[in-house]
C-alpha cells in the first residue's frame, strides 16, 4: 500500500492543483441525488445476520466513518498531508460500478493469499468475495466531485497544465522517477502515493468539491478496458459523511450465491 515518501512532492501538487480548481481548469462531474453507490467492508465488522433478521443500521454507520484524516492508513488521496499549512483529510473510498468493486476486492484478496486456501473448482472472484459485506448506498442528496476519468476529454488538459506548473516538473524529475514518466503514472504508483495525496488533498480543501471520481488501477480478469471508477468522498476523521442513506448489505459465499438483508435500526 502506497506511503508518501516526499512531503515537497505533495505540497507542490496540492498548490499546483488547488490553483487550477479555484480556476475552475479541473474536470468535474456532478452525481445526482438518489445514485447508489458501493463499499465492501470485512464481515467481521458486519457480521451476516440470521435468515429473516437485518443488519444494524448503527453498525453500518460505523462503518461508513473515514478513519484516517490526520492518522495514516496508507490510502492513496486521503490522509495526513505532512505539512502544517495544509489540512488533513479523511477519505471513504467507494465505486460506481460493479467491476471496479470486485477488481479491488480481487487485488487484495491476492496481496493476502487467497489463492493459497481455495479449494479445486472455487473461482477466485468468489472466494475473494467470500469474508466482505458489500453495502449498497444510496445518495441523499447531488455532489459535484473532481473527475478524473480517462473518458472525459478534460484529464489529459487538466494533467498536462499540472504536470507544467511552475517548478513542478522540475522537482518532480529529481524524485525516483525519470523525466520521461506522465503524471498519472506518479499518480497510480503502488509504492508513493505523494502525488495522489496532494491531488486528493487539493480536492477535499477546495471548498466546493465533494469526492474525486477515478479509473480504478486494478485490472481485470476478463478485460483490460472492464476496470470501472473508484469513488472518494472526503470528511472528518470518524466522523459520518451526510447525506448518505445505507440501503442493504450483501453476503457471499465459494459457489458465487448473494443473500442480501435490509438494513434497519437498530
Amino acid at each position: 500500500m502506497p506511503t508518501v515518501a516526499r512531503a515537497d512532492v505533495l505540497k507542490a501538487v496540492y498548490e499546483a492543483a488547488s490553483r487550477q480548481i479555484q480556476a475552475r481548469e479541473m474536470p468535474t462531474m456532478l452525481i445526482p441525488a438518489e445514485q447508489t453507490i458501493f463499499r465492501s467492508v470485512p464481515a467481521r465488522f458486519l457480521p451476516k445476520p440470521v435468515a429473516g433478521g437485518h443488519v444494524s443500521k448503527r453498525q453500518a454507520s460505523e462503518a461508513l466513518k473515514p478513519r484516517d484524516g490526520a492518522d495514516e492508513a496508507k490510502n492513496r488521496f486521503s490522509g495526513p498531508s505532512y505539512n502544517s499549512g495544509i489540512r488533513d483529510a479523511g477519505g471513504l473510498y467507494y465505486v460506481l460500478q460493479q467491476q471496479a468493486l470486485v477488481n479491488e476486492v480481487m487485488h487484495y484478496a491476492l496481496k493476502g493469499g487467497v489463492q493459497r486456501s481455495m479449494t479445486p473448482g472455487v473461482k477466485l472472484a468468489d472466494a475473494a468475495m467470500e469474508d466482505k459485506c458489500v453495502i449498497k448506498i444510496v445518495l441523499m442528496r447531488q455532489i459535484l466531485v473532481a473527475e478524473l476519468s480517462p473518458h472525459n476529454p478534460g484529464m489529459a488538459s487538466f494533467l498536462k497544465k499540472l504536470e507544467h506548473s511552475p517548478g513542478l516538473i522540475d522537482l518532480l524529475a529529481r524524485t525516483q522517477y525519470t523525466s520521461q514518466v506522465g503524471l498519472w503514472s506518479r499518480m497510480v504508483d503502488g509504492d508513493d502515493c505523494s502525488v495522489a495525496r496532494g491531488l486528493g488533498l487539493a480536492v477535499a480543501n477546495s471548498g466546493f468539491l465533494g469526492g474525486l471520481a477515478v479509473q480504478t488501477v486494478r485490472k481485470s480478469g476478463r478485460s483490460d478496458e472492464e476496470r470501472g471508477d473508484n469513488l472518494v468522498l472526503f470528511g472528518a476523521s470518524m466522523q459520518p459523511i451526510p447525506g448518505l442513506y445505507v440501503d442493504q448489505a450483501y453476503y457471499f459465499n465459494r459457489q458465487g450465491a448473494i443473500e442480501a438483508f435490509p438494513v434497519e435500526f437498530p
